[in-house]
């Protein structure tokens, strides 16, 4: 093995990686008859995104967009899961994907490297995460 060869697998060696799935949504080619109407799927699909983050599964999601800024009507999902079965299972219950209006398309993925900053100010109670940032304050009971 070359000198490069070691360093290179001692370097993978080192790396902390995390199995993630991109779950890739995009319009259904023939769409079902949505039992619900429009506003509720979107409700539905808040919470469900709501509680895939609460539960330390939802990595990332968001739609994505042309140079412009308009959505393309395609979306993106990242899931952490343990294995593509679990990812796509959990992609099935996403309400616009279990009504019949989306199609997804499940790929594994490993982040390997990547920066999050996270800064919590508590004395002026700001949370920052990398360029935005949110006012905060105690939660009602």
């Amino acid at each position: 093995m070359s000198k490069a060869e070691q360093q290179a697998t001692g370097l993978l060696a080192k790396l902390q990686r995390e199995q993630c799935y991109l779950i890739m949504m995009r319009p259904a080619e023939d769409p079902k008859v949505a039992p619900i109407p429009k506003a509720e799927m979107r409700l539905e699909h808040h919470d469900y995104l709501v509680d895939m983050e609460r539960r330390g599964i939802l990595f990332a999601a968001g739609p994505l967009r042309d140079d412009e800024g308009r959505e393309r009507g395609h979306g993106l999902l990242i899931f952490r899961a343990n294995n593509r079965a679990e990812a796509t299972n959990w992609a099935m219950q996403e309400p616009y994907t279990k009504y019949g209006q989306r199609e997804i398309e499940v790929i594994p993925w490993q982040r390997n490297e990547g920066t999050i900053s996270i800064n919590l100010r508590l004395a002026d109670g700001f949370l920052e995460m990398d360029n935005r940032k949110w006012a905060i304050s105690p939660a009602e009971d």
